[in-house]
């Protein structure tokens, strides 16, 4: 097991008591962003939209709400993990939810590796917060080729490097001073060509955004409780942990080896203003992020948004 792997099981296992709290913002307070919920219901909407059913597989899956809400949703789904304290809070809340499923079976402790999809391979796959903790790329799509049946689909969640423009943070400082600075500035301006909407779509988007910002803050302020600069204290990424960035080009690349094509991508976790200015109003920054979601669906989302969801299809 190599470094890289070690720190990503320690720390989920670590952290799986207080991951839901952290993650999906159960009381909708937004003092901290609800990530898990926000792209769990992107990638819901992509199943919806792909027509995607039959037997569904979720990779990294935590403490196992998509594969819950698949379940609801009449679907045949496995969930695999390498935290075996994510598998464990994700079996107690498959029993709490009453759907009848069998635990053990439906949540699977395992690393990519060593797990095999038996006889039937899956129509899809859904790895959400996954590939950014791999030592590689190829770890992630040599199983998905095992696992998912030719002309089916993998949604892959990746950290978007082109928000590095936007961050205005040491990330910034660092994409500036590369040499291949020129050509990543290149490949930024053809983003275009991954979105499900067009740079024809933004104004429409925008105004409807902008509506829904101007009612909402003149809602927060009337409201000091928006205005806290309080925020829960959770466990911090370990020293030495990596989260790597993607860039659409730069995973198809490495998904064209094992006989997947992009279709599109869409960009989540908008934000209002770089994010070293969040700290100073938490909840109405979190908000704005929520309000903004719609513009992750055109280019302007590879400005804006941290995170992006790949939807790829197995050609070969």
């Amino acid at each position: 097991m190599t470094k890289q792997k070690r720190l990503t099981k320690r720390f989920f296992n670590q952290v799986a008591r207080e991951w839901y709290e952290r993650t999906y913002d159960p009381r909708r307070t937004y003092r901290k962003f609800p990530s898990n919920r926000v792209r769990m219901e992107v990638a819901l909407g992509e199943i919806a939209k792909l027509g995607l059913t039959g037997r569904l597989l979720d990779v990294g899956c935590g403490t196992g709400e998509l594969v819950i809400e698949l379940l609801r949703r009449g679907e045949r789904v496995t969930g695999i993990d390498i935290a075996e304290e994510m598998i464990g809070r994700a079996r107690a809340n498959l029993i709490s939810s009453g759907l009848g499923a069998k635990p053990d079976q439906t949540l699977v402790v395992g690393d990519l590796a060593d797990f095999r999809p038996g006889r039937e391979k899956y129509q899809a796959a859904v790895a959400l917060g996954l590939l950014e903790y791999l030592d590689t790329d190829a770890e992630l799509f040599s199983f998905l080729r095992r696992s998912v049946v030719r002309g089916g689909y993998a949604l892959v969640e990746c950290r978007n490097r082109f928000f590095n423009l936007f961050s205005a943070n040491r990330y910034t400082a660092d994409l500036a001073s590369r040499n291949d600075f020129s050509k990543f500035l290149q490949e930024f301006a053809a983003v275009a060509r991954y979105s499900p909407l067009s740079v024809r779509d933004i104004p429409r988007l925008q105004s409807r955004v902008s509506r829904d910002i101007h009612a909402f803050l003149r809602q927060a302020c009337r409201s000091k409780a928006w205005f806290a600069k309080a925020r829960p204290s959770f466990s911090s990424y370990p020293r030495g942990m990596i989260r790597r960035q993607h860039t659409p080009a730069v995973l198809e690349a490495s998904a064209r080896r094992y006989g997947f094509r992009l279709r599109h991508a869409v960009y989540w976790h908008a934000h209002p203003y770089p994010p070293r200015y969040e700290a100073e109003f938490p909840r109405i920054y979190n908000k704005l992020s929520i309000l903004m979601a719609p513009l992750g669906y055109t280019p302007l989302g590879a400005w804006l948004c941290s995170s992006f969801l790949a939807v790829l299809k197995r050609q070969s």
